[in-house]
């Protein structure tokens, strides 16, 4: 019998975890033959009572595990929780999110779907919109996608995806293939999230659901979180807005140059896309630039398009070989 596990990241999570496991462990599966596996609650050396309150629940529910992650960092703490599961499906959690009673199973069976047309033996990985709320969950945004204007079949395109993420790892359904082929996802990654979704794009298949299945609560101490106020913000301080649009491309450039160093081996689509957005600081200014008008990464959004563009005019060039060290 099928059984997903849940892979969930936590610290200092002692406000809302308790609430999230709750919502999690009363999701409905009216999927034949699939169950709930367990829930992997991996805790970052929480200095509040996240640890005691999981250890608590784990007493009432033994599907509930905690573990301990002794590396700091988002993706440590999620590799770590990733590497205790075992099952043939795998689902990603906040601490601090309220899955919807229907979440589990819509992602099944978009899931079973997709296993439907590519098969069982190749990477696959499913997503989701959510409704963005309120610390008391109250709906502040009715779709995720919609508010970060976010075009989500994006992973479509390695001209798109190799650039920026359009899948929020909160909503992600994936195989133990693709986990295979992602672990341990690298500290040089972006995101977990975006790592998987790269990796599902390139050698396998990706789908989404255009519906909502979790409540994404915004609370102030998220650790990551919906920018909702990003263009405004680009409108009262666009000098600081514009240099954190250059620490996000360069983020995106050196998860591409890890993605290439861990994958020499990967689909012709991806050529122009991927040795462009590696090398992309390496380049000379004119290169980046006619790079970007032949389209090898493009955003979706014309603000977006008109930053990378000056982006590519303002960016120092790097030495060959800079993050080498790092991966």
């Amino acid at each position: 019998m099928p059984t997903i596990d849940i892979a969930l990241a936590a610290y200092n999570g002692e406000k809302y975890i308790s609430e999230q496991i709750f919502s999690i462990l009363t999701c409905k599966i009216d999927v034949e033959g699939f169950s709930l596996g367990s829930i992997i609650v991996s805790d970052n050396m929480s200095t509040d009572g996240t640890a005691k309150i999981v250890m608590e629940l784990a007493k009432q529910h033994p599907q509930v595990k905690l573990v301990t992650c002794t590396q700091p960092g988002i993706i440590s703490n999620f590799n770590c929780a990733l590497q205790h599961t075992n099952a043939e499906y795998i689902m990603l959690s906040d601490q601090d999110d309220f899955w919807l009673e229907n979440k589990i199973q819509r992602s099944i069976e978009e899931l079973i779907k997709l296993e439907s047309q590519a098969g069982k033996n190749v990477p696959l990985l499913v997503f989701s919109d959510l409704h963005v709320t309120d610390r008391d969950l109250n709906i502040t945004d009715q779709s995720f996608f919609k508010a970060q204007k976010l075009v989500p079949d994006s992973y479509l395109y390695p001209k798109h995806i190799f650039l920026a993420n359009v899948a929020p790892g909160c909503t992600m359904i994936f195989n133990r293939k693709l986990l295979d082929l992602a672990l341990p996802v690298p500290t040089t990654a972006a995101m977990h999230d975006w790592w998987l979704l790269l990796i599902a794009s390139t050698f396998g298949k990706v789908s989404h659901i255009d519906e909502a299945t979790i409540l994404y609560r915004q609370h102030g101490n998220n650790q990551v979180g919906a920018p909702t106020k990003r263009y405004r913000a680009m409108l009262l301080s666009p000098l600081k807005q514009f240099q954190l649009a250059g620490a996000r491309l360069g983020q995106s450039e050196k998860q591409a140059y890890t993605f290439r160093k861990k994958f020499p081996e990967y689909p012709l689509r991806c050529n122009d896309s991927l040795n462009f957005m590696a090398d992309f600081s390496n380049l000379s200014k004119l290169k980046r630039v006619l790079g970007l008008i032949n389209k090898k990464i493009e955003h979706r959004t014309k603000i977006k398009k008109i930053i990378l563009f000056l982006l590519a005019l303002t960016l120092p060039e790097r030495s060959i070989g800079t993050f080498e060290s790092e991966t």
